[in-house]
């Protein structure tokens, strides 16, 4: 789950434009300067001289589309398989995701990526996106190395795009998943890049995933201590979580998040409202069956504050 991951550090190849030798062959130059680069293919006459009228240059049209339509494939073929890219997706969004199905849309998407490790933007996030979902999903012993993964697939992407919101968020949830399964002390040393990447990502985008940047750092100023001790700060945590609920007002863990934050700072009837909201929520921040454990959780704080009604 999403308040595990953060709970330990808490508490104390794109494309290029041809060469210029590929360019004149294929016809990217356009056709009005034809005849001053390439005297060597016009039609010469019986006395020698190079003539590259009509004519000739309707004779070389079928080469051109030839050459043109042998470039077309070649980038085909270097892009990746849609079927596979397909299957992947529609095991990564089963209603019933489990373990078995993550690992296996991980092993499709690893086997869409090039050899170098430089894949596209898309792939490079979803890599990320699913080596933390199996992370959340994975037995304890198995967990660090899913984070480990997905921070190099962020680290990848960040490198590749620098300036967008995937690999900055990505990032900070896997050193937030390597800061749960690791020591205090690692938490703590983790904290300050994780803050960083987030509100890096929050100011790139907040809405991306279901405003998952107002979130993690909502959840991280609700579960840390207070100053001295860490950046707990449960106004800060109000300030965020309110902001996820309004721009992803269908996750039931934004709304789950901020009712405990509320109930926390003694606003009960409120905590109470935010709570209801999580058993009529759509969506999960994580994965699609966590939605059932947030209900489970938002029923739980019901019962404590005397709602008995079971969903």
């Amino acid at each position: 789950m999403a308040a595990r991951t953060c709970r330990i550090i808490l508490t104390g190849r794109p494309w290029t434009k041809p060469s210029s030798a590929l360019t004149n062959c294929v016809g990217w130059t356009p056709l009005s300067s034809m005849g001053s680069w390439c005297p060597s293919v016009a039609a010469r006459s019986i006395y020698g001289s190079i003539i590259f009228n009509k004519m000739s240059l309707n004779k070389f049209f079928p080469i051109f589309r030839l050459l043109g339509l042998m470039v077309i494939s070649a980038l085909v073929a270097a892009t990746p398989n849609a079927g596979q890219w397909h299957a992947a997706e529609k095991l990564l969004h089963s209603p019933t995701l489990d373990f078995a199905q993550a690992r296996q849309a991980l092993t499709s998407y690893e086997q869409l990526l090039p050899s170098d490790g430089q894949g596209p933007p898309q792939l490079l996030t979803r890599l990320a996106q699913v080596c933390f979902i199996l992370g959340d999903l994975a037995g304890k012993n198995q967990r660090r190395q899913f984070y480990e993964s997905g921070r190099c697939y962020a680290e990848t992407l960040l490198q590749a795009r620098p300036d967008a919101v995937e690999g900055h968020y990505w990032l900070a949830m896997h050193l937030c998943g390597l800061a749960d399964v690791g020591s205090m002390v690692q938490g703590r040393r983790l904290l300050p890049r994780i803050l960083q990447e987030l509100h890096r990502a929050l100011a790139l985008d907040e809405v991306y995933d279901q405003a998952g940047a107002h979130r993690v750092l909502g959840r991280i100023y609700y579960e840390a201590p207070g100053w001295p001790f860490s950046v707990g700060d449960l106004d800060k945590s109000l300030r965020h979580l309110s902001a996820a609920v309004r721009l992803a007002p269908e996750t039931s863990t934004n709304h789950l998040y901020l009712a405990e934050t509320l109930r926390r700072l003694g606003k009960t009837a409120q905590a109470r409202q935010e709570f209801e909201a999580v058993l009529i929520s759509t969506r999960h921040a994580i994965h699609s069956p966590g939605l059932a454990e947030d209900r489970r959780q938002a029923q739980r704080h019901l019962t404590e504050l005397g709602t008995s009604d079971k969903w």
